[in-house]
């Protein structure tokens, strides 16, 4: 592949590239680019002005009225969505004269700006964000929404490859808390239905952007041909349903079915299309919904049954020991209170089953020299032990041989020790959070604790910082990134070998990074040895050194060295040096 690193990654795994390349790189710089922010896709109904909403019974008993409501929305939404009366936007504590309570959805877009940028029509990425299905706080962090500093972090890395992004909001709604013989039911048919209402207005939002492309001037110059979509947390599951859900039989299975009817009406909700549904109000627009390939940051596959031939190709990111959502097959869990709510498909067991069913065959064998290849591969086969028990297997063993396309994420502390870290691409600042916290309370009444809900967060992230998360969005562009190209067949996407980019000169990559027990040094020219490898930390002690090296592939031990940034000096036999940073943890 001629080049696959941008420049951000050049920085940190010291790779330098000889020539920038579009989709691959980071072609634009922050200066380039342009936030369109709080573009309205749709409107549609927001059961937490309602919660009540989330009950059939109710929505059943109200049926009348709701009907009446809905074909009066949908006709403002058409015409002039301005003329919707201010009660259908007020929650019910406030105004109880409407059921129905509405939203506006809302997505930012990120892009190089067009005086950056010449090109016309540009492949588009569908950032889906994190957050429990309930709004930051409610959720017990301080993250869950389109502005997040992963999120946005992640979006601009993106638009700087010369991508356009759109980051869509979903609505939220849930109980997690739900005790008693009914508890489990509900908890597991309220979630179930948050999840199946973001993917319906994730579709709306594509739906959308390429109806703006094709009928209102492509306005961010998308190109509605070629769609990607990356879903972090929360947003992997609705990732990996969006590309996999497509039946209504396969919302009616056992785990499903309570009381001889599924959790997921369609009459109430609508179809796996969006359409129809007492409590939808989104319409057909004529768009296709399609997108070329599903990435997922952590989250899970809903069921292994909904993964067929025609769908994918997969990427997938994912800790096995993040301690809410299953790497294995398992139980997903109330992150607050511990209790079951439905069993689902992790990775290890959805990825084996799309390389079987021949979903990733375009990457098999393309990137053999590909650092970020060679640290996925290197757990293929592997067990992982003591993994959290919300997986039925321990310990999970990784197939060596169906797992194209995963990429295993394992943090380790100072002392090379394993931490419950299932998210380690987040970070946040508590000063941020100490003002939102601040500001919430006193603009709704509310009696959250900013300290609290920053410790919650660091029992499963205790490392955070903008520091540690770039270094992974580090590694989730430079794995996903050429699979994408390679997909919606864009760029340079029929260049498959990295060592092209690499003759003459000093290329060394340095992984894992973060590092915990090894770090490992690679030239990327085969021609070329180390020699030597010289370790220096941030006050410029010297904490290593080994002059004897002579080989093109080197580990160092790391797992004695204390937690922080590290440089390390490498020469090589042709007489040049280089120097790399990387994190120990």
């Amino acid at each position: 592949m001629k080049s696959i690193i941008s420049l951000t990654l050049a920085l940190t795994f010291g790779i330098t590239a000889m020539a920038q390349d579009r989709y691959l790189e980071e072609v634009f710089t922050s200066s380039d680019i342009t936030i369109e922010k709080d573009v309205i896709y749709g409107i549609n109904v927001n059961p937490l002005l309602n919660t009540s909403l989330m009950d059939p019974t109710y929505v059943a008993t109200n049926a009348a009225q709701i009907t009446s409501e809905k074909d009066s929305l949908q006709n403002w939404i058409a015409t002039n969505p301005s003329l919707i009366p201010l009660a259908f936007f007020m929650p019910t504590s406030m105004d109880s004269s409407t059921v129905l309570k509405v939203g506006q959805l809302k997505m930012d877009i990120y892009m190089p700006d067009t005086a950056s940028d010449t090109i016309m029509e540009r492949p588009v990425v569908v950032y889906v964000h994190t957050g429990n299905f309930l709004p930051p706080l409610v959720n017990g962090s301080f993250g869950g929404s389109k502005e997040d500093s992963s999120a946005v972090e992640i979006c601009k890395r993106f638009a700087k490859r010369g991508f356009v992004v759109i980051a869509p909001n979903y609505r939220h709604g849930w109980n997690p808390v739900a005790l008693g013989p009914t508890g489990l039911p509900i908890r597991r048919a309220t979630l179930m239905n948050a999840v199946y209402r973001a993917i319906h207005d994730v579709q709306y939002a594509v739906k959308s952007a390429r109806y703006m492309t094709a009928n209102s001037g492509n306005p961010f110059r998308m190109d509605g041909d070629n769609m990607a979509m990356l879903g972090q947390g929360s947003g992997g599951y609705v990732s990996l349903g969006y590309a996999t859900l497509d039946k209504q039989a396969e919302t009616e299975l056992d785990k499903f079915v309570f009381g001889g009817n599924s959790i997921i009406q369609p009459s109430i909700v609508g179809d796996v299309n969006g359409d129809g549904g007492l409590i939808n109000l989104y319409t057909d627009n004529g768009m296709s919904d399609d997108v070329d390939i599903s990435v997922n940051i952590g989250g899970a596959l809903g069921d292994i049954s909904w993964m067929e031939a025609g769908d994918g190709p997969f990427v997938s990111f994912h800790a096995p020991y993040d301690q809410f959502a299953p790497f294995d097959t398992g139980t997903v869990i109330v992150s607050t209170t511990g209790d079951d709510i439905v069993d689902v498909n992790g990775p290890n067991t959805f990825m084996a089953k799309a390389n079987s069913l021949g979903l990733n065959d375009a990457y098999e064998g393309e990137y053999p020299d590909d650092p970020y290849t060679a640290r996925a591969r290197y757990f293929y086969g592997m067990d992982m032990a003591n993994s959290p028990i919300i997986n039925v297997n321990d310990p999970i063993e990784i197939d060596s041989s169906g797992m194209e396309g995963l990429f295993t994420i394992v943090v380790r502390d100072g002392n090379g020790d394993i931490e419950p870290n299932g998210s380690p691409w987040d970070w946040w600042s508590k000063s941020d959070l100490d003002a939102f916290v601040a500001w919430y309370n006193a603009t709704y009444g509310g009696n959250y604790d900013a300290d609290d809900i920053n410790d919650n967060s660091l029992l499963t992230n205790p490392n955070q910082s903008a520091t540690q998360g770039n270094l992974y969005i580090d590694t989730i562009m430079g794995y996903a990134v050429p699979r994408m190209v390679k997909t919606m067949q864009i760029g340079n996407w029929q260049s498959v070998n990295v060592d092209e980019l690499y003759m003459g000169q000093l290329d060394v990559v340095a992984f894992p990074n973060p590092a915990s027990s090894f770090i490992t040094f690679k030239t990327n020219n085969p021609n070329t040895e180390i020699t030597e490898i010289e370790l220096i930390d941030l006050s410029g002690r010297q904490v290593y050194l080994n002059n004897t090296v002579n080989s093109s592939w080197v580990e160092v031990p790391s797992n004695q060295l204390k937690a922080g940034l590290y440089v390390g000096k490498i020469k090589a036999d042709n007489g040049m040096e280089i120097t790399k940073k990387f994190i120990v943890q």
